[in-house]
């Protein structure tokens, strides 16, 4: 039997989310994939930080989700999340290091990751080093981070690709673990309304670019006769700049035609993808994008941006989806709607590219591949 535990290393408040999100929706092709694994004998954990007094634990299908206490900053705003730290996961580590342990951060790393990589490898105890993000630190500390890893695991080809052109990455091990989901659950229903069903699945989120989503509801009510309505789904990261979207709304003349629901867990977003025509992304950067491949199992295709990372590995442009720039966004989502081959074409393939590539199946083959690997 061996331990393995995947480490995140932030609490939930500073990623813009409530611990019944950790617990609940977070992180769930990863959870699905080590459940697997500790069906086959393994002990397995997903860990955490939180704002809370004392470590404790959650069980979710039988695995440990475990919350450890942040010593430093203990006072922080949201977006100080790389300057966290723990002792008691630290300490806890060092006493009892896992068998392996997978770190997933952004590639800018953190002093707290670098301090318990080290630690690690003095302890001659494997890590991986899981890249959540799109932007990377080049620094020494996050060079030797990545050196002393046993290997890298991205989510996409294209992150392989991009890494790979870097001095620092180029003679690396990278693996690639596409983030898939259950297409026995996230499966399409036949739309029976007329309207037009616009939907958003995210944080609310300056990055997110969420006021395209708006422009774009209010021009197909400007340049068509059907219905159309939009609904965003997605916990509120950033209190200004959801003001700044209501305020948007009212000015644009559709606010009754905009529905904010609020964090959902996702095993309950099925029915919003299914109801939904179209899922409208137009996030500046994403790494992966999982309510892409949950949409598109659902067969209700992504419309994204261009040169936006995840997207561009995912949706190929009038297959199985929209790529499009910022400035031709609602015009495109327009055509779609006036194409009526299109809409059949792109919802039928969009379920049909999932079930080959990003299915629950081919996470949980890639990470036993993974783990394999460090223990062969």
């Amino acid at each position: 039997m061996k331990t393995i535990s995947l480490f995140h290393p932030f609490s939930a408040k500073a990623i813009g989310l409530s611990e019944n999100d950790l617990v609940y929706s977070h992180s769930k092709p990863h959870e699905k994939a080590l459940l697997k694994l500790q069906e086959e004998g393994n002990k397995v954990s997903i860990d955490y930080f939180t704002g809370g007094v004392f470590p404790f634990s959650k069980k979710i299908n039988g695995m440990s989700k475990r919350f450890w206490p942040i010593t430093k900053p203990l006072v922080m705003n949201r977006h100080g999340w790389r300057r966290q730290h723990s002792f008691f996961h630290y300490w806890h580590s060092f006493f009892t290091p896992p068998d392996l342990t997978i770190i997933n951060m952004s590639g800018h790393g953190s002093p707290f990751c670098f301090k318990l990589a080290k630690m690690l490898v003095k302890k001659q105890k494997p890590y991986i080093a899981m890249i959540g993000g799109i932007h990377i630190s080049y620094d020494l500390r996050a060079k030797t981070y990545y050196e002393n890893a046993h290997h890298i695991i991205v989510h996409t080809e294209v992150q392989k690709r991009q890494l790979l052109q870097n001095e620092v990455f180029k003679n690396l091990n990278i693996r690639v673990m596409p983030l898939g989901i259950d297409t026995s659950i996230f499966i399409p229903k036949e739309k029976t309304s007329n309207s037009i069903e616009l939907l958003f699945v995210g944080r609310i989120s300056r990055l997110k670019q969420i006021e395209l989503c708006l422009e774009t509801l209010a021009f197909l009510i400007e340049s068509q006769s059907r219905k159309v309505t939009l609904t965003i789904v997605g916990p509120v990261s950033d209190e200004l700049y959801f003001s700044e979207l209501k305020a948007l709304a009212i000015q644009l003349q559709i606010p009754e035609k905009v529905d904010f629901v609020g964090s959902v867990e996702q095993s309950k977003l099925v029915p919003y993808y299914q109801k939904a025509n179209l899922l409208l992304l137009p996030s500046a950067h994403e790494s992966f994008g999982m309510v892409m491949v949950e949409a598109m199992s659902c067969g209700t295709p992504v419309v994204a941006l261009k040169g936006s990372g995840g997207p561009d590995e995912i949706v190929e442009n009038g297959i199985n989806g929209i790529l499009t720039s910022k400035d031709k966004y609602a015009d495109k989502v327009l055509d779609y709607f006036q194409t009526k081959e299109l809409n059949f074409n792109l919802s039928k393939n969009a379920r049909h590219l999932v079930e080959q590539k990003w299915s629950l199946a081919q996470t949980e083959a890639a990470l036993r591949s993974s783990i394999n690997e460090v223990f062969r």
